[in-house]
């Protein structure tokens, strides 16, 4: 819940193979015998022995694998615009339905509207309304500011030194590269002038996170 206060004085195988060719031996043999007539009788024996080799060639494919490799994308989570502080209205009261108001006195006065939030990862708009509505004895003026934080990161603030109605007013704010574990959310009002009293309003504090273009 948004807490509304006053200090006292401030707040992731191919493979293909050959066996070997069994070698292939071819024998002839031819035998032929002459008889010549005449007082002597010689025999010839002619023997012929041929042996012929047929020379085998074994090849052998080598083995190959082929490896596809595999790339696994994982895609960032969709962003989502969400409002991240609880009660901005001041309103989860049935009771209650009035903005924070605080009533500065005696010249000065500093106060603070805070809630603590946590995971904040992004860009961020804080939008609030704010006004000076009204002041006993107010003399010579006075001068205020209404500064917005997001942890010990100040965001431009507003300066009011005259009565106004409700005025809108916004601002963007970003984790940068690393998410936000916690963090306090707060507007730190300070004020000082001539008035035995003055009062201002905040209501409709809001932090939506920011997606597409406009998280640029």
């Amino acid at each position: 819940m948004v807490r509304c206060s006053i200090l006292a004085v401030a707040f992731a195988i191919l493979g293909a193979e050959a066996g070997p060719c069994r070698p292939t031996t071819v024998t002839s043999v031819a035998e032929a015998s002459s008889t010549i007539a005449s007082d002597t009788t010689v025999t010839t024996l002619a023997t012929t022995a041929t042996t012929a080799f047929l020379e085998t060639t074994s090849t052998v494919l080598e083995e190959t694998t082929s490896t596809a490799e595999s790339t696994t994308t994982t895609e960032a989570p969709a962003c989502v615009e969400t409002q991240v502080v609880v009660n901005p209205g001041f309103d989860d009261s049935d009771s209650s339905k009035s903005p924070c108001s605080f009533v500065f006195s005696n010249g000065g006065g500093n106060a603070q509207i805070s809630q603590t939030l946590t995971n904040l990862d992004g860009n961020y708009r804080l939008s609030y309304n704010w006004g000076v509505f009204s002041g006993v004895n107010v003399g010579a003026g006075f001068g205020c500011s209404i500064i917005p934080k997001v942890g010990d990161a100040a965001l431009p603030g507003v300066y009011p030194d005259d009565y106004t109605g409700w005025t809108a007013e916004s601002q963007t704010w970003g984790s940068g590269s690393n998410a936000v574990a916690q963090a306090d959310l707060s507007l730190v009002l300070q004020c000082s002038g001539e008035y035995d009293q003055l009062t201002i309003n905040i209501d409709d504090i809001t932090l939506t996170k920011l997606c597409g273009p406009q998280a640029n």
